[in-house]
Order: C-alpha cells, then sequence, then structure tokens
C-alpha cells in the first residue's frame, strides 16, 4: 500500500513554504448556451476551455508564523506570476488571484489563508521572476533568523 505521506511534495509559492489543509481544483468549459422561443431543444456551443482555477487551504505553524504570513502575502501580492508547488500537482506558474487571512485566538502560532490560484499556461516554459528569487531569499532569511534565534 502507498505511504502517502511520503510520496506528497511540500507546498510552496514563490519559494514560500506552507503546509497544506484542503485543495480543489475546478476546471471545465465556456459553453454559450441557445434557447429559442417555441424551441425543444436547446443548442449548445462550446466555446473552449474555463480558466482553471486551485482553491487551496493553506496554514502556517511555528513561533515566526506571523512573519511568515506577511513573506506569504507580499509573494501573492507581487506582480505577475509565481511558481506553484502543490502536494499532488507537483510545479507550475500560477497567479494568487486573491486570498484570506485567518487566525484564532486559541491557537497561537497558526495562520491560515484561503487562497485561489490561477495556473499560467506559458509555451516557453517556466521562467522566475524577480519576486520568486526575492521570496526564496526572504524566506531563508527567516528560517535562518528562527536558527540563530535558538542559539541565545
Amino acid at each position: 500500500m502507498r505511504d502517502w505521506a511520503k510520496t506528497l511534495r511540500r507546498a510552496s509559492y514563490r519559494g514560500v513554504e506552507f503546509w497544506v489543509d484542503y485543495e480543489d481544483l475546478s476546471r471545465g468549459k465556456r459553453l454559450a448556451l441557445h434557447e429559442y422561443a417555441g424551441g425543444q431543444q436547446p443548442v449548445v456551443e462550446e466555446l473552449g476551455l474555463a480558466a482553471s482555477a486551485y482553491g487551496v487551504t493553506i496554514y502556517l505553524v511555528s513561533d515566526l508564523a506571523d512573519v511568515q504570513a506577511k513573506t506569504l502575502e507580499a509573494a501573492m501580492l507581487a506582480a505577475g506570476p509565481g511558481y506553484l508547488i502543490l502536494p499532488i500537482d507537483g510545479g507550475l506558474l500560477a497567479t494568487a488571484q486573491d486570498f484570506r487571512r485567518s487566525r484564532r485566538k486559541d491557537q497561537h502560532g497558526y495562520i491560515g489563508f484561503d487562497v485561489t490560484f490561477i495556473p499560467v499556461l506559458d509555451a516557453s516554459g517556466i521562467i522566475l521572476s524577480i519576486g520568486d528569487v526575492a521570496a526564496t531569499v526572504a524566506s531563508s532569511f527567516t528560517a535562518a533568523a528562527a536558527q540563530f534565534a535558538k542559539f541565545f
């Protein structure tokens, strides 16, 4: 039997890592439905594929969750698409369309987000933006600061 915990990828966006509680993928077709007066059946016209969307419930858990949340917010608000890694779907270019941040008074060190990511199809391949590089560097500094603080 497959050990799912070992095969799922660690999630991140623009290099900022997070945990995934729930994700869903919405896909479909764009249709024009034509209904005519006196007609017995509608005519369905296919207009191509609709934009896909990932609805993802993510969370951060640590003593630095507030700092990590600000880094993640900056990554999601940066211009252009970024590299998104999800546990099952792997890596793809996507734009964070919107997000909601949440926390609870009795869950210190836990910050959750509900995010909608829109995948971007890029025939030229995967291109990392300055935002991806900056977010990765900022994430590394956060992790390094946490480790450094343990010495004192």
